[in-house]
């Protein structure tokens, strides 16, 4: 593809770039800045036209930091047509795979995706070869309340951590109290108080709505260790893992 280089004032940023709504300007951004004021932007942008301007659906922080630098006034680019699906799915792909991938933001990003096309978890699942246990994981999220989201975009709260929550279908009242829990008292109270709640359900029963299988896999059997194993070194639950894998088997039966 050939690279062209744009107006720094004929740039914005894609609506359909994930990180769109994420903040600019903490220690490694001004760093990134710096380097570009130095260096340039080395590394093009992937943008659309759109109208008279060209949308940056791929390389958000090199585009602020270039605008941000005050002396950068072109920047590289690849310039693409894309229909808005497209685009959603190019800015998904430059972060699925990463390990510090911000979960609240692909979860938004994956249930818009899925609304925009109206197919299905493992139509997706196929397209971008992630497990649709993974991508449910994600689009989990957003019943999370905004502030416990914010506080897993930040790391305060673990994305483990925001699974329990999410799938306790807990009110918004009680997931900001366990949001404060974790602003003001830090993240070890949160998990004590989210253990709490947990262990308060149990003895009520089941959440409304939550559906239990019982598996009996008899004395002599070396699959409930295995499943164990697995789930440790995956870093789930045992519950968690197990109901993934009946997904993704439910999943393929339903193809046939």
């Amino acid at each position: 593809m050939v690279s062209v280089n744009i107006p720094i004032d004929k740039l914005v940023l894609s609506p359909f770039n994930i990180r769109t709504e994420m903040g600019f300007g903490d220690e490694e951004d001004e760093e990134l800045v710096e380097n570009v004021k130095s260096e340039g932007v080395k590394d093009e942008l992937l943008v659309r036209p759109v109208g008279d301007v060209y949308e940056v659906v791929r390389g958000r922080r090199r585009f602020l930091s270039a605008k941000q630098s005050g002396v950068v006034k072109e920047v590289p680019c690849i310039v693409r047509e894309m229909t808005d699906e497209e685009a959603l799915d190019n800015s998904l792909m430059e972060v699925i795979f990463r390990k510090d991938v911000d979960p609240v933001s692909l979860g938004k990003a994956i249930k818009k995706r899925l609304e925009m096309s109206g197919k299905s978890l493992r139509w997706y699942a196929e397209k971008t070869k992630k497990s649709p246990s993974t991508l449910s994981e994600w689009i989990r999220m957003n019943d999370l309340s905004e502030d416990l989201q914010k506080l897993v975009s930040d790391g305060s709260v673990s994305f483990r951590d925001a699974l329990k929550v999410a799938r306790l279908e807990l009110p918004r009242e009680k997931q900001e109290d366990l949001a404060r829990k974790a602003t003001e008292e830090g993240a070890e109270e949160f998990r004590k108080a989210l253990e709490r709640i947990r262990a308060e359900q149990e003895k009520r029963g089941a959440p409304k709505g939550l559906l239990i299988i019982r598996v009996n896999f008899g004395m002599d059997s070396n699959i409930y260790d295995t499943l164990k194993r697995i789930a440790e070194e995956k870093g789930l639950e045992l519950g968690d893992y197990a109901r993934s894998i009946l997904e993704e088997h439910v999943a393929a039966l339903r193809r046939r």
